[in-house]
């Protein structure tokens, strides 16, 4: 620990230095990519165009984010990413100074190369995603609250520290995770539980409800539509108790946060304790006990969870990332006590910068690199919705409809985007449900002119019923993009099948509706009915 600490500013600069090199990097990456925007970053984009206290499906702080970088560099697809690097360096800035300050130097170092070189979080530096928006005000708030229980935080801090939890919530509702770390830390740790419950802790968990509340007042006065959402998402209505997803969720977490670290985390928290080195060290060893036992209360509840849902129903691999802030920091302090870990650790570094390199590559360079290894698939939401939105474009010119109807969100959100200099037609998403069940449904066809509308459907099975809302209903051809191939040599294409369709007239969205277009197969199961169904690929 002494050759460590006599370099220490050494490593606080070399960590400084990383910080701002890959800032710069990944700013240059989104300035130049060649990738077009995925469904959500179009959604997002949209929010943004007025600004809210809340939107259908997320608080509303990514929007207002997309809102300003918009509005000083346009509506292009860096400008809208723009903030992404951003964040994450701004996260890591603050980790840093909690590692050292917990630790050491040479602990923040790690945490800064644990945290920026994670795979989610080179992913997430080059798109526009909530998490990303979340991350530096969750960083910031950790950063603050662990000084707050050091009793080393004036009242501005305070004041800031209020606001960056406040703010957190605004960012995503995974905040409570935060809420909850807050609440372990304040059970088990005596030092915490006098900070929150002082003047200033109480004044910073008011300040935090008061950024919030417009937030849950907008929620009231629209039918709790972002709660509701959130709610709808865990997916509780299919069979419960899969423990088949467990090892799933288990290697998307290595996928996460790399494959070393998450082992390192698991292991540390769970089996490798080296107490008989810590035993030596007397007070040191209750110190650093303290501090790893206070970022567990922000590591596992998230891991728990998250795993818990995923054993339930589903878990998407990104619904336990607020646990590896904390679980960077804890991997510093982990590598400054268990040093035959750092080798390990080194080499799954230059693991994940050779598959992030390649990634980059990939995302950067010509389709036929991503072809050549089989890899197509993995671009296909962010590839060719340029190409088929100037593809409508011409057919909307040709046929002159009164509205353009389509039955996919994400092409919803890709046509909206992509269409917003060259059209003035509505395009409306097509409801299956009596109401909106999306952002892109919030427009019924009802209530605009439906009297020669352009039917732009993706799905064949959702035509039947489409087709059921007209009266009259004319085939005009297909548009498609050419995606790649995947990995088993079929055909990725993006297609929309036209139709124009009028005197509209939708029945009521009954239980006996939905059976109409149900039909028996071959072993006399009852399912969809397809209208002009693509042909599937023989290849296995």
């Amino acid at each position: 620990m002494v050759s460590e600490s006599r370099f220490s500013s050494s490593y606080a600069k070399l960590a400084i230095a990383i910080i701002a090199g890959l800032l710069a990097m990944r700013l240059l990456l989104v300035v130049f990519s060649p990738l077009e925007l995925y469904a959500d970053e179009a959604q997002y984009w949209r929010w943004g165009q007025s600004l809210e206290w809340g939107y259908y499906s997320k608080p509303p702080m990514i929007a207002w984010m997309i809102h300003i970088s918009t509005a000083f560099f346009g509506d292009s697809e860096w400008a809208i990413r723009l903030f992404a690097p951003v964040f994450h360096a701004i996260s890591a800035t603050f980790l840093f100074l909690l590692s050292r300050r917990m630790f050491s130097d040479l602990a923040g170092l790690f945490t800064v190369l644990a945290y920026l070189l994670m795979p989610g979080i080179v992913l997430s530096s080059g798109v526009i995603s909530t998490d990303g928006v979340l991350f530096p005000f969750w960083t910031i708030a950790l950063y603050l609250f662990w000084r707050l229980r050091e009793d080393d935080l004036g009242w501005i801090g305070v004041v800031a520290l209020g606001l960056a939890i406040g703010a957190g919530f605004l960012s995503k509702y995974a905040m409570l995770y935060f809420a909850i770390g807050v609440a372990l830390t304040s059970l088990i740790d005596r030092d915490t539980r006098g900070a929150v419950l002082s003047q200033k802790g109480m004044s910073a968990l008011l300040i935090a409800a008061a950024t919030f509340a417009p937030h849950m007042i907008w929620n009231a006065a629209n039918e709790f539509q972002t709660v509701s959402h959130t709610v709808d998402n865990a997916n509780l209505g299919g069979q419960l108790f899969n423990l088949e997803n467990l090892p799933k969720f288990l290697g998307d977490q290595m996928g996460v946060f790399g494959p070393v670290s998450f082992i390192a985390l698991l292991a540390g928290l769970t089996v490798i304790r080296p107490r008989g080195e810590l035993a030596d060290l007397g007070d040191a060893a209750h110190a650093q006990r303290t501090k790893e036992t206070w970022l567990a209360c922000f590591i596992v509840p998230v891991l728990i969870i998250i795993a818990f849902q995923a054993v339930l129903s589903r878990a998407h691999a990104n619904w336990a990332a607020t646990a590896y802030p904390a679980g960077s920091v804890w991997i510093g302090g982990f590598l400054i006590r268990a040093t035959g870990w750092r080798i390990a650790f080194w080499s799954g570094l230059a693991f994940q910068g050779v598959v992030g390199m390649l990634a980059t590559a990939l995302a950067l360079g010509p389709p036929s690199w991503s072809a050549a290894i089989g890899r197509d698939n993995d671009l296909k939401r962010v590839r060719g919705w340029q190409d088929l939105s100037a593809q409508l474009a011409l057919e909307v010119e040709r046929l002159q409809p009164s509205a353009i109807l389509v039955d996919e969100r994400e092409v919803w959100h890709g046509l909206d985007y992509y269409l917003k200099d060259t059209l003035e037609t509505p395009l409306i998403m097509w409801r299956y449900n009596p109401g909106p069940k999306s952002f892109a449904e919030r427009v019924d066809l009802a209530d605009i002119d439906r009297s020669r509308v352009l039917v732009a459907s993706y799905r064949s099975n959702l035509r039947p019923p489409i087709k059921a809302d007209f009266q009259t209903w004319q085939p005009e051809g297909a548009i498609s993009v050419d995606l790649g191939h995947r990995s088993n040599g079929c055909p990725i294409q993006r297609e929309l099948r036209l139709y124009l369709a009028g005197d509209y007239d939708a029945p009521p969205r009954t239980a006996e509706w939905t059976q109409a277009f149900k039909v028996e197969d071959e072993d006399g199961n009852l399912v969809d009915s397809h209208i002009d169904r693509p042909e599937r690929c023989p290849k296995s």
